[in-house]
């Protein structure tokens, strides 16, 4: 078993469907996990994915409201 520390941009794909790596972000964890490896996040993790989702589209963000983003 191995354990791994979650990237940001995991996370962010995977709360987004329509991006285009969202299928591969969910099977590369649910290969991991199947594996009985360990996925860790941080609090980091989550200031950085609420930076993105909120930021506005212009500036290379998500655009979301702070509703969708929680």
């Amino acid at each position: 078993m191995a354990t791994y520390l979650a990237d940001t941009n995991l996370l962010l794909r995977l709360a987004d469907p329509d991006s285009p790596q969202h299928a591969l972000a969910t099977q590369a964890l649910a290969s991991l996990l199947a594996g009985g490896d360990e996925v860790y996040v941080t609090p980091q993790n989550f200031i950085e994915f609420w930076a993105v989702a909120t930021r506005p589209v212009e500036a290379n963000g998500f655009g979301w409201n702070g509703e969708r983003t929680a």
